[in-house]
């Protein structure tokens, strides 16, 4: 019979150990990375969980319970997949990577374990290799899982049952697919999904489809399904706020501490340039330098990874007072939590950051109903807000636009050609943070 027990890796340059499932089975195993680190002295070998302590702070416990919740579910599925294999009678032939494989795959109402072409299997695997585009994969695979139940009942794909005619009918299925969310009565109301969500769902399984034909697992037939379709994007004017809304936002007193934090970061993301959010949660101690009234941060971008440096020529006081609360060196910090190598301490109280991300967009909503902004006001609206009042207000050009929001481009004559004139660039920034700051 299989067994399932955490273990820990090995200590990372943060001090911490990221916590691994080892699926031993047969004599030999196989482990299933997590995306959880904790101190050594906060491991419970005997009891399989993250200890709490009397110290903890209320948010670092809950995350902590979090955490322990998600091992818990984790084991919980780990043994029905096997209860699962063994009443089929297949778990004696099946390896511990195919025990790993097929607890990836498993949902309560999974009817297959073996994985013998398992096109979800495949699509994973696809996803693995595009870690930057993770994320919409993993909506577009939910999107195809969904679909494919409502017309066979099943949450397994094989690869015989992708044809043109299955092919077709999801991409009618995506026109006519609602999403939902929830008010505050808590009640649901469906909407039609976006174009744009249609359209990145039916380029994910191109992508996909594609990559299976190029290994020969599927007939090009497959993609005679996509003629004809389109998406029916209809471009939409970003949402963006003036230097006068983004001052009274600023000053705005917001009651709870979570609100502050996020709407401190997002004033933050805009007198950096527009930096996003994920690469907030990445920002390293080694990309920042504060020199008096200058700042200096330069840093990789997660998207593109293209290297990136915002200079600051005034008003960097004011920014670091704004940030000083959320900083991992400051032992003061909101949190009471001692970062690793990253700049902020978001890292060290929120280890996943799409959980980090997720709790920013619930609070990016409460801010939006508090100051009567429009639906389409989120995190970006940031950046997206400093590129426009950067075109409107100065007449900057859109080569030195692109620099500061670190837009990879593949023109030659940008790249080799053009000079751009960044002083300028700077020089016009350090001009809006004194308009910002200017009360």
């Amino acid at each position: 019979m299989a067994t399932f027990n955490y273990i820990l890796g090995r200590k990372k340059d943060n001090g911490k150990y990221p916590i691994y499932l080892r699926i031993t089975h047969r004599n030999k195993n196989t482990s299933l990375s997590l995306d959880i680190e904790v101190a050594k002295t906060e491991w419970s070998t005997a009891r399989q969980r993250i200890k709490k302590s009397n110290t903890d702070i209320y948010d670092v416990r809950t995350e902590k319970e979090q955490n322990n919740d998600f091992l818990d579910a984790l084991m919980d599925r780990a043994n029905d997949v096997v209860r699962l294999a063994d009443k089929r009678g297949v778990l004696k032939e099946m390896t511990a990577v195919q025990i790993k494989s097929a607890l990836l795959d498993y949902s309560p109402n999974h009817k297959l374990v073996e994985g013998s072409g398992d096109f979800i299997q495949y699509w994973r695997g696809i996803m693995m290799e595009t870690p930057k585009s993770q994320e919409k994969y993993e909506y577009a695979l939910k999107a195809v899982i969904n679909y494919h139940i409502s017309v066979t009942g099943k949450d397994y794909i094989s690869f015989k049952d992708i044809t043109t005619d299955w092919v077709r009918c999801f991409l009618a299925f995506l026109k006519n697919a609602h999403q939902y969310t929830q008010g505050k009565g808590k009640h649901i109301k469906y909407k039609d999904l976006s174009a744009w969500s249609i359209s990145t769902y039916s380029s994910c399984l191109k992508k996909v489809l594609n990559c299976a034909i190029d290994a020969g697992r599927l007939s090009l037939d497959v993609m005679r399904g996509f003629r004809k379709f389109k998406a029916g994007i209809v471009y939409k004017e970003p949402y963006t706020l003036s230097i006068d809304e983004l001052r009274e936002l600023m000053y705005y007193p917001f009651k709870t501490m979570r609100q502050r934090v996020v709407r401190d970061l997002f004033i933050f993301s805009f007198c950096t340039m527009g930096m996003n959010f994920k690469d907030i949660y990445f920002l390293s101690k080694k990309d920042v330098k504060w020199d008096g009234d200058m700042g200096e941060i330069s840093y990789v971008r997660q998207k593109t990874t293209k290297p990136i440096s915002v200079l600051i020529n005034s008003n960097a006081t004011n920014i670091q007072d704004l940030i000083y609360p959320y900083i991992a060196a400051n032992r003061s910090n909101i949190w009471s939590v001692k970062g690793g190598s990253n700049y902020f301490a978001l890292s060290s109280m929120y280890p996943i950051y799409k959980y980090c991300r997720g709790n920013f967009t619930k609070v990016i909503r409460e801010i939006r109903e508090i100051m009567g902004y429009d639906d389409s006001f989120t995190f970006y609206t940031a950046r997206d807000s400093w590129a426009t009042i950067l075109s409107s207000d100065y007449d900057l050009g859109r080569e030195l636009v692109d620099a500061g929001l670190g837009h990879s481009t593949k023109s030659l004559a940008d790249n080799h050609y053009i000079a751009k004139h960044y002083e300028k660039l700077f020089d016009v920034h350090a001009d809006m943070l004194q308009r910002l700051f200017d009360e």
